[in-house]
């Protein structure tokens, strides 16, 4: 009986509580050394690419070439780059955004990432 007692102050103490009959595998609700998945700042905050969205498109666009930054540079997931291409497209279709060039009045628009340091090396660099 003392044992059994110690046992159980001991396990009180230290936070775990298993019962005597009971020697089967614990099952956790997720791994503990999984790290966190990380999302895109789109997924993140939730926002929706609409082609009419002119100012937020010219963020991902290069202000000297006109071609739309890598995934490596913006950050973004596969599946938000693949949309993004393709709203990029149809907002160019549609009229909304210069083809060639970033326009003009939204080169002082605060950067959502930094081209210049790429989160890895470029494969042309």
């Amino acid at each position: 009986m003392s044992g059994a007692s110690s046992s159980s102050s001991t396990a009180a103490a230290t936070g775990h509580y298993t019962t005597e009959d009971d020697d089967g595998v614990v099952q956790m609700r997720k791994d503990p050394y999984c790290k966190p998945a990380k999302q895109c700042f789109l997924c993140a905050k939730k926002i929706e690419l609409d082609y009419k969205n002119a100012r937020l498109l010219q963020q991902f666009v290069s202000t000297f070439s006109g071609r739309v930054y890598d995934q490596h540079i913006t950050g973004l997931c596969d599946g938000q780059q693949r949309r993004l291409l393709e709203t990029i497209a149809s907002s160019r279709r549609a009229g909304y955004m210069p083809v060639f060039v970033k326009d003009p009045k939204y080169l002082r628009d605060p950067k959502l990432f930094d081209p210049l340091k790429p989160i890895r090396p470029h494969s042309y660099a």
